[in-house]
């Protein structure tokens, strides 16, 4: 099936606005209204504000709640051939205009990533990756004894993409991970820029394997980036994986899914195992995924919070790349440990250690509204 690449820009796209926590929305107010008020009610932290996991602080939208609670009836007991995973799948596929067989779904992005190693890495295939980047598939690649080839991220926060593109031709890669937006750093990389790298691999190494991971796609802002599914519909060693974990706010169902090509996704799931989706993951995951304007909200709210938050840390004198995610990773010029520990005692909790830049940057997940407006206050205590 032909497919162009601007035939996606209405399943990533929303701009972003200017507001700054003004509550002002480029939506309707009726759907504002409806989305603001489903979103109220604090989620579950345990007296302690979580900017550590890059999850959503708002959880699921006002629809996908509602069909978790119709379909919460004693018909889960009849659930081991759960009901809705196959309607799940032809929802995807008719979404991305490709066929059902293009479509790889997992509980959630892990297993994809990890038995997308375990296919194409080797002893004698590395991976080679970015650094600091999602770790996952170096993790896994540490596992088998395949070796890893990790780039450091350029002075701007993005991918060193001819690097890799060098490194992937010196070693003979079976695979190369390209996470865009990238976590940490949250930079993104623009759709001539990743077609330019995915030829380029694609003409200079015949068997290696591009792997385009677009857990984030749904924060960036469709005038900088676009997803590469095209490509990965073009070439059989190109396929992007995604999840319902971030900006669809259901980390906690466990839902992700791969789109490429049968025969490249059929090597994937005969590697790894990709878990069986359930049938309330599959219901949520379906309304969320056909909930567009909802979607458009979250983008929206999480473009103004994280103006916000960036603009604070700016002003107590401190760099942060751009960020096209629902995390910021900034240079505090001192150890993430440090950071964190100071910010634990404020009951704020912010993210992990990423090497090679743990002793400089910190990478802060945006909450709510509220909750960014008390870890503000916090930063500027314990940042001075």
């Amino acid at each position: 099936m032909k497919t162009t690449r601007r035939g996606f820009v209405k399943t990533i796209g929303f701009t972003t606005a200017a507001g700054v926590l003004t509550g002002t929305s480029l939506l309707s107010r009726s759907v504002q209204a409806q989305t603001r008020k489903a979103h109220l009610e604090k989620v579950y932290d345990g007296g302690v504000i979580q900017l550590n996991q890059n999850e959503s602080a708002r959880g699921p939208g006002p629809k996908t709640m509602e069909a978790i609670h119709t379909h919460t009836t004693k018909r889960i007991g009849r659930g081991y051939s759960p009901d809705h995973v196959n309607e799940l799948i032809d929802v995807i596929a008719a979404g991305y205009n490709i066929e059902r067989n293009e479509v790889l779904l997992a509980t959630g992005s892990s297993p994809l990533l990890q038995g997308s190693v375990r296919a194409f890495c080797a002893p004698d295939k590395p991976l080679v990756t970015a650094g600091p980047t999602y770790s996952t598939s170096e993790g896994t690649a540490r596992s088998i004894d395949a070796p890893i080839e990790r780039i450091q991220v350029g002075n701007d926060g993005k991918l060193q993409l001819d690097v890799m593109a060098d490194t992937v031709r010196e070693v003979g890669a079976g695979l190369v991970y390209i996470c865009n937006p990238n976590n940490p750093t949250g930079t993104v990389h623009s759709p001539q820029a990743i077609e330019a790298f995915v030829r380029r691999i694609m003409s200079e190494n015949p068997y290696t394997v591009v792997h385009l991971d677009e857990a984030y796609i749904n924060y960036a802002d469709p005038s900088v980036m676009e997803t590469a599914l095209p490509l990965a519909l073009e070439f059989e060693r190109v396929f992007i994986t995604r999840s319902f974990s971030k900006a669809h706010g259901m980390a906690g169902l466990r839902v992700g899914y791969a789109l490429g090509q049968e025969q490249t996704l059929d090597m994937i799931d005969n590697a790894w195992g990709m878990g069986d989706v359930n049938m309330i993951g599959a219901i949520a995951a379906l309304t969320a995924f056909e909930d567009y304007e909802h979607i458009e909200w979250e983008r929206h709210e999480n473009a103004e919070i994280r103006e916000f938050t960036v603009a604070a840390i700016r002003d107590l004198g401190f760099e942060v790349w751009d960020s096209h995610t629902n995390h910021i990773f900034p240079n505090l010029r001192r150890p993430a440990r440090e950071f964190r520990e100071a910010c634990l005692q404020h009951n704020i909790l912010v993210g992990r250690d990423f090497p090679p830049l743990a002793e400089t940057h910190s990478r802060i997940s945006l909450g709510s509204r509220e909750e960014m407006q008390q870890a503000v206050e916090v930063f500027r205590r314990v940042l001075g």
